[in-house]
């Protein structure tokens, strides 16, 4: 039995038409929902995001905020309003270029995060927050970040000595120290403006450096961090059936541990996008490995298999319905 099940949701904001996707959702046997909220979101549809939130607990589901693409750190599709205003507050690779994500040292970005946070906490009767893959831009490139001149200057402050070029290992401690900071400060934000609300971390599955975060030791250790999630997606990696559900094992089987040392709960994401045609039924098959891996907590992303969007799956119905069946077994 997995406790926790859910998915994300993003794309409707009016209170009685996301009413029945919630229904629809509690039938394939989901508890609980993510709701994918994006700047624009936010700014546009505020009033609606706590109507969504009364609404999905109206309907038996907890309900989550993903702040979603959220100055391009914060992973999601949507383009970031902080970005289009704030020139100047951009990660800068090692070879100079400008990327199109907020560095998460400026100040300037952190005091928007944490205002907005402090916001959706005491206008919504949200459950808790998610923090949606923190990272660097550009990981999956050599071309690392980020080297502007707030992150030159901490890292001359902490280390005596000029950021280099290359990603040596002083930098990648630094990088992910400045990571962890980043999280932790989010997180004792969330905290100090409701005790009660849960913070999810979600961790990709890489041991890269480029990312950021390779020791999911350090973000097990913050203390206002309740619930350590990972998101295995084999198809997004070109896996087989086989292949897959192993990497699923594996890198489920460390977040579930690790989470327990620590004393926290474990959450495992499924990937229901992009799902190939005819191969559906590893949806249901991956719940069964999370619940035999004995986790708190089992979401998919997103809702009815991103249909429609960019993200749709090959049948994306056929998806959908192998998630309901994963989630009906796992419910106990």
């Amino acid at each position: 039995m997995i406790p926790e099940r859910g998915v994300s949701y993003y794309g409707v904001m009016l209170r009685d038409r996301a009413a029945l996707d919630f229904q629809e959702m509690a039938d394939h046997g989901c508890n609980a929902v993510l709701l994918a909220v994006s700047e624009f979101d936010w700014w546009f549809w505020r009033r609606n995001v706590a109507g969504l939130i009364e609404e999905a607990h109206e309907r038996g589901l907890r309900a989550y905020v993903d702040l979603w693409g959220w100055g391009k750190t914060l992973a999601g599709e949507p383009p970031s309003l902080f970005l289009m205003r704030e020139t100047e507050h951009r990660q800068v690779a090692a070879s100079g270029k400008t990327y199109h994500a907020a560095c998460l040292n400026h100040g300037g970005f952190r005091e928007f995060l944490v205002e907005n946070i402090k916001l959706i906490a005491s206008e919504t009767d949200l459950d808790g927050f998610f923090w949606d893959e923190p990272h660097y831009a550009n990981w999956h490139e050599e071309d690392w970040a980020c080297r502007c001149p707030i992150c030159r200057g901490l890292y001359w402050e902490e280390t005596g000595g000029e950021m280099p070029a290359e990603l040596t290992r002083e930098v990648i401690d630094f990088r992910e120290g400045r990571a962890v900071g980043f999280l932790r400060e989010l997180s004792q934000t969330v905290k100090d403006a409701d005790p009660s609300l849960d913070v999810i971390a979600c961790l990709l599955p890489t041991q890269s450096p480029l990312i950021s975060i390779t020791d999911w030791e350090r973000i097990a250790e913050i203390p206002e961090i309740d619930v350590l999630a990972t998101d295995p997606y084999w198809f997004h990696q070109g896996m087989g059936r086989e292949e897959g559900l192993a990497f699923l094992r594996e890198m489920g089987g460390k977040g579930v541990e690790l989470a327990r040392r620590h004393g926290k709960r474990s959450q495992l994401w499924l990937q229901a996008f992009n799902v190939p045609a005819g191969r559906e039924e590893e949806l249901a098959e991956g719940v069964a490995v999370i619940d035999e891996l004995g986790t708190d907590s089992v979401f998919a992303w997103p809702y009815r298999a991103g249909e429609g969007s960019i993200l749709e799956s090959g049948d994306a119905r056929a998806a959908w319905e192998a998630i309901g069946r994963g989630f009906r077994g796992a419910a106990g």
